[in-house]
């Protein structure tokens, strides 16, 4: 990907939250008023997987980041593979690769504590002075915080891993989603009289197992359903692999299967438990979504 001009942004965006936002916003702001292409590189892993041997979950699969990315009006998406060869890049390397010779860099926006190149000598100071030698402004966007609270992927990351969907949402400024394909299940809820649709989730920051009430994004617009994110002890499956069934309040004309789905979860239900019979597991489910009509009854439109 080559750019004869644009606005670019640099940063990983785990989560697309709140403080992202306001980069975006900047940055979309600065491209239309320079009538550029806005664009943004981002990495198709966490920089930290390499350059400590460890990293978070991403709260976002790639894909699903690229998608908010682009509903946040970000027009071209340059995703970098952070190996250990890019991360003994220089900052002047950077800039001068990447930047300058690949996005035509007119002005570049950054959070606060960007930093970029090896020892990550990079940082706003760095870059500003950088963005004066090859003829690129540097805007840095501070923090944003919410009820006295610094927004960052860590805080959301930690309220989504507690089930906190509420404070996620806070510091997101959207429902907490995942996004993930339809695939080919047992059959088993259908057959139960709750035909679900088995979501393949790959890479997010997942909430704790149990039921949830959600709203299915679709092209048609959003609906109501209920979701089991668990191990479905009921049916001894395995242990090791928690699965996302869905189920579509009051549908039964959806064809689903091999569609990519964002799903958003608007409200915990209840624990995921072992029944002893089939019976039982009916009779909890039919509650289960009789308790996620109320949540809709209350909030249809959403969060």
């Amino acid at each position: 990907m080559l750019h004869a001009g644009s606005v670019a942004t640099v940063g990983v965006f785990d989560g697309l939250h709140l403080g992202h936002q306001a980069i975006l916003d900047r940055l979309r702001d600065a491209a239309a008023r320079r009538a550029l292409p806005a664009v943004c590189l981002t990495f198709s892993r966490h920089p930290r997987s390499v350059l400590r041997g460890e990293a978070p979950r991403q709260i976002l699969s790639l894909e699903h980041r690229l998608e908010l990315l682009a509903r946040q009006g970000v027009d071209d998406a340059l995703v970098i593979d952070f190996g250990p060869d890019f991360a003994a890049l220089t900052a002047e390397d950077f800039v001068e690769e990447l930047l300058v010779r690949r996005l035509g860099c007119r002005e570049l926006v950054i959070g606060h504590d960007t930093a970029v190149g090896r020892d990550r000598r990079g940082d706003a100071e760095w870059l500003g002075a950088a963005g004066q030698r090859y003829g690129f402004r540097v805007v840095a966007v501070g923090g944003v915080s919410v009820n006295g609270e610094t927004v960052s992927s860590t805080a959301v990351r930690a309220a989504i891993a507690q089930g906190d969907l509420r404070h996620a949402e806070r510091l997101l400024g959207r429902p907490v989603s995942v996004l993930g394909t339809v695939v080919h299940g047992q059959g088993r809820g259908g057959s139960l009289g709750f035909p679900t649709a088995n979501l393949e989730v790959r890479s997010e920051a997942f909430p704790p197992l149990g039921v949830y009430a959600v709203r299915v994004l679709t092209a048609d617009g959003p609906l109501p359903a209920v979701m089991n994110y668990g191990l479905r002890p009921t049916f001894q499956q395995d242990t090791r692999h928690a699965v996302f069934e869905i189920h579509v309040l009051d549908r039964s004309d959806l064809h689903l299967y091999g569609q990519n789905l964002e799903v958003e979860l608007v409200e915990f239900l209840r624990r995921e438990q072992r029944f002893e019979s089939v019976a039982e597991l009916v009779a909890q489910i039919a509650r289960d979504c009789e308790a996620a009509r109320a949540v809709f009854a209350e909030a249809p439109s959403g969060g």
